[in-house]
This record gives structure tokens, sequence and C-alpha cells, in this order.
């Protein structure tokens, strides 16, 4: 057994609440980074999207002024995500509650994966009320009962879990830097066809008006001492010429065509919501059906889902197959999340899949295609991504450059997404190692002395 546990409530155990509900403040552009609810997932605080102005933070923050190592909890929309503060200087947003554990008695580290141990969430979830979305009052949130060992060994249970979740950050970050990599390159030869513009101007043959811009920045940067062409026989794979299409002047040769004639084009299917015994959260003998909440949370490959469909759900309602290496694009309410299958699985409706790619297309290209595609190029309103259908997808242009460019390109990032796979998996045996130990850490049934290693990971570069 672990170590004897201590029973507070939490507002017993707090050296600060700080709780800016009832306010809005005043959105900005830039200015100082707004802490709202809808940002704090999975235990990490994602990009900053608003902001308060500097001249407005004395005045707006006058409950109370958050701390490095604070620990952040929504209290409704959602309910009961948490995160940590680092060292910036933020802004606290409404239905977003600040804790600080007293000194001497309870860890900041430690509180932030207390609060998302089963215990505490259910407890949060009993104390919630509210019919269409559900929160909690900050007078229920005080009652919350907390048990925990001494502040020594909730420093080391805490700096366990910790070390964890960086390795997990760092190969997020990791796998951030080889995609831009993979993305740089594919920008460079498919979005602003620059050695097609090299060989044009070799050549002193025209170049549209919509690429002059782009064919002076070349000239430019050839004129350089340090410029590093590209290798003759790696250029004389692009033509020196170009011709005008749909999608506008494109490398001459190639060819642009819908999605239905690269690749054969499904949509994903949810069996009725009522008929609970369809769906599981177990991923033992079940079938993986990703949402587009996973693949915002995923990255360039699947990593899972959060629901399952059991086999026979599958055949009974005839939903998809979506073969491992399939590409999966989502079109309804949020248009334009990319990612690889990791694995066969199946999705909901509002995702395309894109199966058995044709004209020597690679995942690797669809994926980098996908991702740089223009979307406005499918409607003009700006309700599109409720307005898009499976037809359109099936009609979506894609540019298809010459099989040997394509080849070489998919060669060229080849080993680059092998990296991003590698420090996927890496992720995943991860996260399952953190949330198999943070219950038995915080419950006392595992000793320290019985932790686990943190697994050394695989270099990525």
């Amino acid at each position: 057994m672990g170590s004897e546990l201590h029973e507070y409530r939490l507002e017993d155990c707090m050296d600060a609440i700080i709780d800016y509900r009832g306010k809005t403040p005043t959105k900005t552009d830039s200015g100082i980074p707004l802490i709202t609810a809808k940002i704090i997932k999975n235990g990490q605080i994602q990009e900053v999207s608003e902001f308060i102005a500097e001249s407005d933070y004395d005045s707006w923050m006058t409950r109370g002024i958050p701390k490095e190592g604070d620990v952040v909890l929504t209290t409704e929309a959602p309910l009961g995500e948490v995160a940590q503060l680092d060292s910036r200087k933020v802004a606290l947003a409404q239905r977003v509650i600040t804790l600080r554990g007293k000194q001497g008695l309870l860890d900041n580290d430690y509180l932030l994966y207390l609060l998302q141990s089963h215990d505490i969430q259910n407890q949060l979830d009993g104390r919630a009320s509210g019919s269409t979305v559900t929160g909690i009052k900050q007078s229920e949130l005080r009652e919350i009962i907390l048990r925990f060992p001494f502040i020594d060994i909730q420093k080391k249970i805490a700096a366990h879990l910790k070390a964890i979740d960086q390795k997990i950050t760092l190969n997020h970050q990791i796998n951030q830097t080889l995609e831009q990599m993979a993305q740089t390159l594919f920008k460079s030869w498919f979005v602003d066809f620059d050695p097609v513009i090299d060989n044009a101007l070799d050549a002193g043959n025209e170049i549209p008006d919509t690429l002059q811009e782009r064919a002076e920045q070349r000239r430019l940067l050839r004129a350089k001492a340090d410029f590093k062409s590209l290798p003759a026989e790696t250029r004389a794979l692009f033509p020196s010429e170009f011709e005008e299409t749909e999608l506008g002047w494109v490398p001459k040769g190639w060819t642009v065509r819908p999605a239905e004639e690269i690749a054969d084009i499904s949509i994903g299917k949810t069996p009725p919501r009522a008929e609970t015994h369809w769906f599981s959260e177990n991923a033992s003998q079940n079938i993986p059906w990703v949402s587009i909440k996973d693949m915002g949370t995923c990255g360039v490959f699947t990593n899972g889902s959060s629901e399952y469909l059991v086999p026979e759900g599958v055949s009974k309602f005839n939903v998809k197959l979506v073969p491992k290496d399939s590409i999966i694009l989502s079109f309804k309410l949020t248009l334009g999340r990319v990612s690889i299958a990791s694995e066969c699985l199946t999705t909901n409706e509002a995702i395309a899949h894109f199966v058995n790619l044709k004209f020597g297309l690679s995942k690797e290209f669809i994926y980098c295609y996908l991702r740089a595609f223009n979307f406005d190029l499918l409607g003009s309103t700006s309700s599109i991504a409720t307005a898009i259908n499976s037809k359109i997808i099936k009609m979506m242009p894609f540019l298809v450059p010459n099989f040997d460019v394509t080849k070489y390109y998919t060669e060229s990032v080849g080993s680059i997404f092998e990296k991003i796979k590698m420090a996927s998996d890496e992720i995943n045996v991860l996260i399952q190692l953190r949330d198999s130990l943070l219950p038995k850490l915080i419950s006392g049934e595992l000793a320290l002395d019985a932790l686990p290693e943190v697994p050394e990971l695989a270099e990525a570069f």
C-alpha cells in the first residue's frame, strides 16, 4: 500500500480561490493572454486566441492575480478540465477558477493530478447543476473532499507524473517541428512552384503575372552567395512552363482532378445513439470510432478514440471501415482537420475518408495537400463549415503532379513521417502509463518504491 491519506474540504487547503464568473472582459486581438474554458484540455492550456488590453489588466484582475504554478479548473462547458499556469502574465475569463494549494499542506503540482482523479471528477459531477449545461457553483466546489498524503510524498508523486507529461510535451513539440519541415518543402514545390519558377527563369520562359512576385523573390534568393540550388537531376523532374487551370496557373503537364478520381471517398456513420449497446469506452476487441474532437488532439496520426463501436454494430449499420494509412478529413462544423489513420478505424458522419490513393499519390502528399488546401475554394459563405456535404468533398480539386515528382517528394519526407509516427506511438505509451499510474498513486494503492521507470524514448532527430 501507499502512503496514508488525509482528508480536507477543498476550501480548507487553499491559499487562494480566484473566480471571475459573472464578469466579461473586453477582448482584443493582442495583449495579455485570456485563459478561457475552451482552451483548457487534457491537462494542458492550448494555444491562446483571445486577449485583453494591457491597460485593462489592473482594472479587470481585481479579484486576484494568478501565479505561476496555480491550477485552473473549468466550472462548466466543460466541467472539470484542469491545467497549470506557466510564467506568462495571464488574465482569467468566466467559467475558470484558479486554485492555489496551501503552502506546506498541498503541493500545486500534486493538485493538478489530484483534480484529474476519478474521485474528484465524480464529486464535481455529483455537485454540478443545470439542465442543458452542467456547472458547479463556487459554494459547492469549496465542499469537495480532497484526500492526499503528506507534502513530501505529494511532491515525489507529482514529480514522477510530471516527468511523464514533460516527455509527452517534448514529443508533441518534436512532431510539430517535423511536420513543419514536411509542410515547408510541400509549399515550396506544390504551392509556390519554386523549382518550376527556377527552371522557367533559366530557360527564359514566360512566368504568369500571378507568380511574378514569387519569381522576383526567387531571383533575389538565387543571387545570394550562399544559395543552394536543387540538384540538376531533381530540377529535371519539374517542368519549365506553366498552364492555366481551374486552380489558376500550375506547372505544365500537371493535372487537376476531383477528389473522387484520386481516391475512393467514403463517409463515416453513427449507429442510433439511443441504442447504447453499440458503443463502448473499452478499446478491447472493439473498433475505434473517431470524432472531430478526437482529431483535434491527435496530431498527424490518429491515436485511438474516446469511443469505440462493437463489431456487431459496425456490421449491422454498414459503418465504413477505414484501412490503416488512409487519410481522414473533417468537413462538418469543424472544416479541415486532417489525420492519417494509424490503424483500422471508423468515424462519425462528419468525417470523410480518402482510401486507395491513385496516380502515384501517397498518404504523405495527400496529408500535406489537405493541410495546405484553401477551403474557401469550396464556397464563399461564412457558414461553409456547416454547408459542406459529401458531394462537394468528392468534387474537391486536387493538383496532381507528374508521377516522378510525387514519388520523389514522398521519398524525401518519408523518414520525417516515420519519425512523427514513432514519436506519436511513444506519446500513446506514455499516456497509457500516466493514466494507469495516476489513480493508483492518488488513491495510495501504489507505493512510491513500486513506481516503474519512465521509459527512455528514441531520438526523433
